[in-house]
């Protein structure tokens, strides 16, 4: 039996400098064999650092190597669509960067595309592993709050300075929008991890410094198929920084960050419980060990890209000012 899962990674910027490249090396179950990137310089420095055999200008090199099982894109958004398409005609599966892309119609056209080519398809949401969140879950599904009835999350930061490892960060049509896109996203996806399938979601967003040219502002409504009701506000032109999120249930409250590391707090009549929780030293490395263990058949994760689409469409929805329905949907 296979007990390895051997990648290829398309991209090697910021992002897989820390909080994934390094995971695919230290994991027992996974080796990084092949990395792609169009500036030849920064590929072979980036190949070399990091102990990859194999790098190329060109990703069909990649592809065409019959011992590579899966496929990881950490390019800007932009590009997730064309090299998802690409390796899943080539037979890989793939693990793609979030946004999972710039639309919820490119979102789709990646889910037929794997389905298929009987490929997987996963999306970096990391938080679903990390055990901070999973015990956050599990406190929830143990009643620890009783029944949970609503959610209200408050992020604040200032104006984002211009990033030169991320040039793209913040142009639409690279990235798909603003802070938003960035943070929100992982945001959002943790509200569909903890509280379930939604069923309707509303909201705003603006530029209200027009320090950028993307969205600064985002208020949304959520509603879930469970009942639950939440909202969230993100603030990219505030004079502070906050990262809170309050889940209140009939016999307590969760508090907690969602982007820092602060502790979880759990609050009932009986008092308070505060859980520590380390900063992982690789964000994706649970992400990363879980999906792969997934690929060799030693767990079942959803592997469909479903959970990005759902995401994506809220992200439309919160930037456009519409209501996204998701009732009899997949």
């Amino acid at each position: 039996m296979k007990d390895k899962i051997v990648f290829g990674m398309i991209g090697c910027g910021d992002v897989t400098e820390r909080k994934s490249g390094p995971a695919f090396r230290k994991l027992p179950q996974t080796e990084m064999k092949w990395v792609m990137r169009r500036d030849e310089k920064k590929l072979e420095d980036y190949a070399l650092r990091h102990g990859i055999p194999y790098y190329s200008t060109e990703v069909l090199d990649m592809l065409r190597d019959p011992e590579v099982d899966a496929v990881y894109i950490a390019t800007p958004p932009h590009m997730h669509k064309h090299y998802t398409v690409l390796a899943a005609e080539h037979k890989k599966d793939v693990y793609v960067e979030k946004p999972m892309a710039l639309t919820s119609d490119e979102c789709k056209e990646m889910r037929k595309v794997c389905e298929e080519h009987g490929v997987k398809l996963y999306v970096a949401y990391y938080r679903r592993a990390q055990k901070k969140f999973l015990k956050i879950k599990n406190l929830m599904e143990e009643g620890a709050i009783g029944e949970v009835r609503s959610f209200t999350y408050q992020y604040l930061r200032p104006v984002p300075q211009y990033d030169p490892k991320r040039p793209w960060l913040f142009q639409e049509d690279t990235s798909g929008g603003g802070i938003l896109y960035d943070v929100g996203s992982h945001m959002i996806d943790l509200f569909l991890f903890l509280f379930g399938e939604p069923s309707m979601v509303s909201g705003k967003s603006g530029n209200l410094s027009q320090e950028l040219s993307v969205e600064d502002v985002t208020t949304g409504f959520f509603l879930f198929e469970n009942g639950i009701q939440g909202t969230l506000n993100i603030t990219a032109s505030c004079g502070i920084r906050e990262d809170l999120l309050t889940i209140a249930g009939s016999k307590g409250a969760l508090r907690f960050s969602i982007m820092d590391q602060e502790p979880v707090t759990l609050m009932t009549e009986q008092g308070s419980e505060i859980f520590e929780f380390q900063e992982p030293e690789h964000s994706q490395m649970e992400m990363i060990s879980m999906i792969s263990d997934a690929m060799l058949g030693k767990t079942s994760v959803e592997a469909s890209g479903k959970n990005g689409l759902e995401t994506q469409e809220i992200l439309e929805a919160l930037k456009l000012g519409k209501e996204v329905y998701f009732r009899n949907k997949e």
